[in-house]
């Protein structure tokens, strides 16, 4: 596993733990529709992030490469 898979998948176990704390305590003291609110946002936000993250590619050279031909020789 890469650093940036480990990060990634370390922040997103801590995001979902605070929004799971943020629903529960939010809950009690705003009413169940609130929480249904929260959990659709929280959701809606995990889904897009998904779908932001694209997978690192290496760098394309900023030159470009010149490669020698196999053939006759003069």
């Amino acid at each position: 596993m890469s650093r940036t898979t480990f990060r990634n998948t370390v922040l997103g176990i801590g995001a979902t733990a605070a929004a799971i704390s943020v629903g529960y305590f939010g809950v009690q003291q705003l009413g169940r529709n609130n929480m249904f609110t929260i959990a659709a946002v929280v959701g809606g936000a995990g889904a897009i992030s998904y779908v932001l993250q694209k997978p690192s590619q290496p760098e394309a050279p900023t030159a470009p490469i010149k490669t020698q031909r196999k053939g006759k020789k003069s």
